[in-house]
C-alpha cells in the first residue's frame, strides 16, 4: 500500500495540526454527530509486519490495544507498557484518521504513525497505515488496527 506523496503531506500535516489535545478538542467540538454519540470502548490489536531497514533484527510484531472513542477523538493505548498511545479523530461520516508521532519512551519521537479507514459501529474495523522511521532512513512497518 503505497501512498503518493501530495497525499503523505497532507496527512502529516493534519497528524501535526492533531498532535495537541486542544486541536483534538477543535476538531470533536466540530463533530456534533460524534459529540452527541455515546463513547465506544472496544479491545483490538495493531498488527505490523517487519522493519523494512533490517528485517531480521526488527521482525512483524503484534500487541493488544484498549481503543476508545469519545466525542471524535480516539484513543489507543497498547498494553506494552512502553508503547506509545495513539490519537486520532473520527469524523461525522465515521472517517478515521489516526497520526503522529512516536517513540519507545514518552516524549521521544523515531518514528512517524499513519493510519485511515472508517469507523463500523456495528460489527469490526480495521484501519491500515503504516509507522515510519524519521530517524536517518526510508525504512517503514506496514501496519493494521482491529477493533
Amino acid at each position: 500500500m503505497e501512498i503518493d506523496m501530495k497525499l503523505k503531506r497532507r496527512i502529516f500535516a493534519l497528524a501535526r495540526a492533531a498532535a495537541c489535545t486542544a486541536g483534538l478538542v477543535g476538531v470533536a467540538a466540530a463533530a456534533p454527530g460524534h459529540a452527541q454519540s455515546p463513547a465506544l470502548k472496544r479491545q483490538g490489536q495493531i498488527v505490523c509486519g517487519s522493519f523494512s531497514g533490517d528485517p531480521k533484527k526488527y521482525p512483524a510484531w503484534n500487541d493488544n490495544m484498549e481503543i476508545a472513542i469519545e466525542a471524535g477523538t480516539l484513543v489507543a493505548t497498547p498494553s506494552r507498557p512502553k508503547g506509545p498511545v495513539m490519537r486520532g479523530a473520527v469524523g461525522v461520516s465515521g472517517a478515521i484518521l489516526v497520526a503522529g508521532e512516536g517513540g519507545p519512551v514518552e516524549g521521544t519521537a523515531e518514528w512517524t504513525y499513519e493510519f485511515a479507514g472508517k469507523l463500523n459501529p456495528k460489527g469490526t474495523t480495521v484501519i491500515r497505515g503504516q509507522l515510519a522511521d524519521i530517524k536517518g532512513g526510508q525504512a517503514k512497518r506496514q501496519c493494521s488496527i482491529t477493533f
